[in-house]
């Protein structure tokens, strides 16, 4: 674990109370979820909102507060604790390093590496407009999520894509090192546009590979909805503790949150 100057200088990294990300894109497609399947991945304490979903997501940060620009995937999934919504994300991938280590160590979010394209309409001009959306994520050979859709109208109405509350598994392997944390990143909406889309899921690992980002294991289901964002997100307070994930979460999570 790391000391309290490396928690300082993460922290740093991180800005609590500043800008995080600027202009960040995200394509969210919320999808149904077979909650006996899905309820599996939560740890104690937490269940699944009804009815329920996830956010299945790609995104692109052209500027941070770490100095990184890099694309993103995972999974949101749509939870309740004490009678409080929530998400909690059972799987995120990375292009950065850096990235990488703030998220996970900070945080909680269960990052890996691995190689996402990710291209839409007006990405080089740091805007957003009508027209095709693509993302693809590979991980060790394997494409394990496609997402496809096409860009629609501005919108007003839509949900928050990173502004609302999160809860996350932070800490390293053990009978009590891992403990659920939460927080609510700050989120500025510069854009929402209404978007169709379409998700595939790649074939289940095997041999060696077996249990390595298992998506197709997560009970996600028939797309609902889909939005493609632009925003501007601060880190706002630091993640709090709130109780131990235990043992048992962290075995059935392995492949997905480690491997």
């Amino acid at each position: 674990m790391f000391g309290p100057a490396g928690v300082r200088k993460i922290g740093s990294l991180a800005n609590f109370g500043g800008a995080m990300y600027t202009g960040a894109v995200f394509f969210a497609v919320r999808v149904a979820l077979d909650a006996r399947v899905a309820q599996r991945w939560l740890p104690p304490g937490v269940s699944l909102a009804r009815p329920a979903s996830a956010t299945v997501f790609a995104a692109h940060f052209p500027e941070t507060s770490f100095g990184s620009v890099y694309d993103e995937a995972g999974i949101f999934f749509h939870v309740r604790r004490r009678l409080r919504d929530a998400v909690f994300c059972p799987w995120m991938v990375v292009t950065d390093d850096v990235a990488l280590i703030v998220g996970r160590e900070l945080c909680g979010y269960p990052k890996k590496l691995a190689r996402v394209t990710f291209r839409y309409g007006g990405r080089d001009a740091g805007t957003t407009r009508e027209g095709d959306v693509f993302a693809e994520v590979e991980r060790r050979g394997r494409v394990v999520l496609a997402l496809r859709g096409v860009v629609g109208a501005r919108m007003s109405d839509a949900p928050p894509m990173l502004g609302q509350r999160a809860l996350n598994v932070r800490g390293a392997l053990g009978l009590t090192a891992q403990r659920l944390v939460t927080f609510t990143p700050r989120e500025t909406v510069r854009e929402v546009r209404s978007a169709t889309a379409e998700i595939a899921i790649g074939s289940p690992s095997s041999g060696l590979e077996e249990g390595r980002d298992p998506l197709d294991a997560l009970g996600l289901g028939v797309v609902l909805g889909a939005h493609l964002y632009r925003v501007d997100v601060a880190a706002g307070l630091p993640p709090r503790e709130v109780r131990g994930a235990g043992l048992g979460f962290a075995l059935r999570g392995l492949g997905a949150r480690w491997l």
